[in-house]
């Protein structure tokens, strides 16, 4: 019960903002369909691929160097920037907001004051998150069956796109979880957003770079979004190391988080 009217009360406060997070990654995964769909603009990728420097390439990421065919171009629209910006908003304003957020806004007095246990507090605000990053990615997913509906390209199944959507929810499942955490030992939330943005963004930035910088190439493990693939489940299906690493980070983040948080001063 206790569970029920937290996840109520994480509804009120982040409903309204998943709507355009919502159709912004449909909109723009039905517009990857069409985009695909030009032959002009696999002639333009191609033909520009193969005349940059190898330096360039590696800095492109694999999901553009694979993404010169139809299928490959809507999967690209899975790695870009704008779609896992809407998926990070979601992952970072959810954790932040259910534990830090209450402290600093000193409402957390009053939930601790009802007979809410501390582990409910967590099992709500993982609820929510997993709830609403399943929502975005089903939205994605939705863009591109609408668009292949609409104009149905040869070769090309949105059935295909169904593990990489999962894969996008599995990883900022991941972040969320370490969102949590964050935001179990901070008491503001304007800090646990910095920090779980920080970790987002320096892990984006080490998977690129690791790719780039031969001599920092092993540890390019240490980024979670070494784990996130989509041309690579695309072509040869999702991987069993990017399904159980991030599974198990998220959830030892958890574990941890439930014994912070049931230890910390309030």
């Amino acid at each position: 019960m206790s569970v029920g009217v937290l996840l109520r009360h994480h509804a009120r406060l982040h409903r309204v903002p998943l709507v355009p997070l919502a159709l912004g990654l449909a909109l723009f995964e039905w517009m990857m369909t069409f985009v695909a769909g030009e032959p002009s603009v696999s002639w333009f990728l191609t033909s520009a691929l193969r005349a940059a420097p190898p330096e360039f390439l590696a800095l492109l990421n694999q999901d553009l160097l694979l993404g010169v065919s139809a299928q490959g171009i809507v999967g690209v629209g899975y790695a870009h920037p704008f779609a896992l910006m809407m998926m990070a908003v979601w992952a970072v304003r959810v954790p932040s907001a259910a534990l830090a957020g209450e402290i600093g806004r000193g409402t957390m007095d009053l939930v601790a004051a009802r007979p809410v246990t501390r582990a409910s507090q967590i099992a709500a605000a993982l609820v929510a998150l997993l709830v609403g990053l399943v929502i975005l990615a089903a939205a994605a997913w939705a863009g591109t069956l609408l668009g292949l509906t609409l104009r149905p390209l040869a070769g090309v199944s949105a059935v295909r796109y169904l593990p990489v959507a999962g894969a996008l929810c599995l990883i900022f499942a991941c972040f969320g979880a370490v969102g949590i955490l964050v935001s179990a030992l901070a008491r503001e939330a304007g800090v646990a957003i910095a920090w779980l943005s920080g970790l987002l963004a320096g892990s984006y930035v080490l998977d690129y770079a690791a790719r780039v910088w031969p001599r920092i190439a092993a540890l390019r493990p240490v980024s979670l979004f070494r784990y996130y693939e989509p041309q690579q489940v695309l072509s040869a299906g999702l991987a069993l190391h990017d399904v159980v690493v991030p599974a198990a980070v998220g959830a030892a983040a958890l574990i941890v988080a439930f014994g912070v948080f049931a230890r910390r001063d309030l």
